[in-house]
């Protein structure tokens, strides 16, 4: 696994000319010292750079973010080898765009009451808005889905083309059912243009330690507990964003399918959702099929 810093430089514009004119020079002083100078224009005032951490641009970044707020610590990135991916048992499953917006009617027509006769698409807690169970089919704008065959909803259902649901059928992967989804516009006209992949099967906790969480939340009316993996660290003074792995005991693979669900949810009471994990053969099959918009992680497991 290779890690990747994420830095900012730059200078205020709220300072005054001579202060201005120092900051530049120094930020040029570093790009020049990282081998980074033809980033440099001075009608910029910032620069987003990225360095592995083990490089000497690295020890020289750090410690200028130590010493000045020129120089700003974002994130870490987590990169792995196609090695490291082919090798896990068991990977979480991103989807990375979110072209499809919310259910039609939730998004667009909820002030104070729905329209008669159309209901949420799912039952929500009345204290803490945690999304309790799905009670009907999403009604989208399917021309927003376009030519891609996978894509996210804003509240992170995943949204297939008929034709990926159809060959992810026909591979017999197993963990999952379909849901069609429809043109808000004709609901429950025609044959469905797009399909919800719902997963079914669901994993026990991670392992924790070592896997770590933080912001844990819990609503006492329906009991519904959401937390985020630990992201804030410090290195030194300087806090930065980077996502634990994640953990789980070897024996998770006895209870395993192709597609599964964390039995933890992330994120915002209101707005949280379990992980998707998948296991190494949906994840080949999904890259010698040419699927795009998604990426992985390994989930690791432990004795």
């Amino acid at each position: 696994m290779k890690r990747v810093a994420v830095f900012s430089l730059g200078w205020s514009l709220a300072g005054p000319p001579d202060k201005q004119a120092q900051e530049k020079a120094q930020v040029a002083t570093l790009l020049r010292e990282i081998g980074r100078e033809k980033l440099y224009n001075p009608e910029k005032n910032w620069y987003p750079v990225d360095v592995d951490v083990r490089s000497r641009a690295f020890e020289i970044l750090i410690k200028a973010a130590q010493e000045s707020d020129l120089v700003r610590l974002i994130r870490i990135e987590r990169v792995y080898s196609s090695e490291e991916l082919q090798a896990a048992p068991l990977l979480e499953w991103r989807l990375t765009n979110q072209a499809i917006e919310d259910d039609y009617y939730t998004l667009h027509f909820y002030k104070e009451e729905l329209p008669k006769g159309i209901s949420f698409y799912t039952r929500d807690c009345e204290v803490c808005r945690a999304p309790l169970e799905q009670v009907r089919d999403l009604w989208v704008d399917t021309r927003l889905m376009g030519k891609r065959d996978l894509s996210l909803t804003y509240s992170f259902e995943i949204i297939l083309s008929a034709r990926l649901a159809q060959t992810l059928q026909e591979a017999g992967f197993t963990g999952f059912t379909l849901r069609p989804v429809w043109d808000y516009r004709k609901p429950y006209q025609g044959e469905p243009k797009l399909y919800q992949l719902v997963v079914t099967n669901i994993l026990p906790p991670m392992a924790s330690p070592p896997t770590e969480f933080e912001q844990a939340q819990r609503c006492d009316v329906c009991g519904t507990e959401s937390r985020f993996l630990k992201h804030t660290h410090f290195w030194g003074r300087i806090q930065y964003y980077e996502e634990t792995d994640i953990y789980y005991a070897r024996q998770v693979l006895e209870q395993a399918t192709d597609f599964n669900i964390t039995s933890e949810r992330f994120g915002m009471l209101s707005a949280s959702h379990p992980l998707v994990i998948i296991s190494q053969r949906v994840h080949q099959w999904l890259k010698a099929n040419g699927i795009k918009g998604w990426d992985t992680r390994p989930a690791y497991l432990v004795e």
